[in-house]
């Protein structure tokens, strides 16, 4: 999952670089004027948005599992 923090007293965006496994609060230092930046993650876990995709319309009309 990546995560963007745009800090609100410089406009500096800083994308986060590790892995999120849970929901809570995130904290990192703006690389440009070194306050303390809080972004809160809602929602489900990181694996959970990692879930298998819903088959699509397309599942099953061609298989080549059996193919030589």
């Amino acid at each position: 999952m990546r995560v963007t923090i745009t800090c609100e007293e410089c406009g500096e965006r800083h994308r986060l670089e590790r892995r999120v496994t849970e929901p809570g609060p995130i904290w990192i230092i703006c690389h440009n004027c070194e306050l303390p930046l809080q972004a809160v993650l809602d929602g489900p876990t990181a694996e959970a948005a990692l879930a298998p995709p819903k088959p699509s319309a397309w599942t099953g009309v061609v298989d080549f599992s059996n193919a030589v």
